[in-house]
């Protein structure tokens, strides 16, 4: 499944990023956290640049965000069309 590996990352460093980057938006990429931003579309530039047409997954991170409370819109399969 597409972004895995970075929505494992996610969870795994989840204290750790919301002590630090609350609010913000983190570029991972498999397991690395390439960089925090204060705008998505910041996020998204980097990762085009640093990653070109490679997944990578941007995430802002909130307080209380459980993204097992809602994994169809995480993994954006509530637009999926099946």
């Amino acid at each position: 499944m597409e972004l895995e590996k970075e929505l494992e990352f996610y969870k795994s460093q989840y204290k750790k990023l919301i002590s630090r980057y609350e609010n913000q938006f983190v570029l991972i990429a498999g397991n690395k956290l390439l960089g925090c931003f204060t705008t998505e579309s910041e996020a998204y530039e980097a990762g085009l640049e640093k990653l070109c047409n490679q997944p990578f997954l941007i995430k802002k991170v909130i307080k209380g965000d459980d993204i097992e409370r809602a994994p169809a819109l995480v993994l954006g399969l509530l637009n999926a069309g099946i």
